[in-house]
């Protein structure tokens, strides 16, 4: 029954999470995302590059056309740059970055507890977590 009341107790802190500044705001920029025609223009048509240089990628030698290919890349990374220099695209990659911190966070705080940490000093260390251990030097927790 223990097991069953906790995991009750996370959902509801799931739901007040959802309420934080920086989940709304991200779901705010995503809609603005979602309705900019020219970036979901930019999208599909990186998209189609992509998908036309894995199909030319996986002919043979001999088959594939090299000139294609290196046309493909030169296109999917001009039309990368035009998608990354979107105002809407910065403005989500800047809250996708506030939410991996808090993410980050989070995940720190409960692998203390679980580690048996105190959950209420837990930090992400300097520099961030990657979340694997076996690369870091150490945090404690």
């Amino acid at each position: 029954m223990e097991n069953f009341d906790i995991i009750y107790e996370f959902r509801l802190l799931a739901k007040k999470l959802q309420q934080d500044d920086r989940i709304v705001y991200l779901e705010q920029v995503k809609k603005k995302m979602d309705m900019d025609k020219e970036l979901q223009d930019l999208i599909r048509k990186f998209n189609l590059m992509q998908y036309e240089y894995r199909v030319e990628m996986v002919k043979e030698d001999g088959v594939r056309d090299d000139a294609k290919v290196e046309q493909l890349n030169r296109d999917m990374i001009s039309v990368y740059s035009d998608i990354m220099a979107n105002e809407f695209m910065m403005e989500y990659n800047e809250c996708k970055n506030d939410v991996d911190s808090l993410t980050q966070l989070i995940q720190t705080i409960i692998t203390a507890a679980i580690n048996g940490g105190d959950p209420m000093i837990a930090n992400v260390p300097e520099g961030g977590c990657s979340g694997s251990c076996s690369s870091c030097s150490g945090c404690g927790n």
